[in-house]
Formats: C-alpha cells, structure tokens, sequence
C-alpha cells in the first residue's frame, strides 16, 4: 500500500496543503489544496497533473512548476513556485 504523506506551508499569498503518495521515487498521485489565488485557476489542475510520474526530488519539483507557471501565465498573490515546492517536499519528506 502506498501511503499519502501531507505537507503544510504558508506563503505570504495563504496557507498550501499538499497531499503526495510517491512510488519508486516518483510522485505518483498530488492534491493541493489552501487559501492562496491562482490564476488562472484551472493552472491549479494542471500543477497537480503535470506533477505525477516525475521524480520525487526538490530540483525536478521546483523546475516542474516554473515551467508551467511561465507556460500557463499563472499568477499568484503572494505565492510563488517556491512556496509551492516547500509543501510538496515536505509531505514528500514527512
């Protein structure tokens, strides 16, 4: 059985809640959740779908969600990739 792990981080622009269950390092299924802004907000789904089937490392987390961020034209108040990372990694890490 795989386990979920969550990881909580508040950013300036609210509180980031990530669920990750990772499977031969690599993240296999992501939620996020919180009180931030994305726009536009479907580039949230796309963060959580594009995430699945990469390794489970911070480096190829991060440049993951810039490049969607830059793709997509995502802006967030207050939330950066950055933020982002920090609780994927830490349910990652959990």
């Amino acid at each position: 059985m795989i386990k979920t792990q969550q990881g909580i981080h508040k950013s300036k622009g609210g509180l980031i809640r990530s669920f990750v269950s990772a499977e031969n390092g690599k993240i296999k299924e992501i939620s996020i959740s919180g009180d931030f802004f994305l726009f536009p907000e479907e580039a949230f789904f796309k963060i959580a779908e594009e995430l699945k089937g990469i390794e489970a490392k911070r480096e190829k987390v991060q440049q993951k969600i810039e490049e969607i961020y830059k793709r997509e034209i995502i802006q967030s108040p207050g939330t950066l990739p950055a933020d982002f990372t920090e609780s994927i990694m830490k349910a990652l890490e959990g």
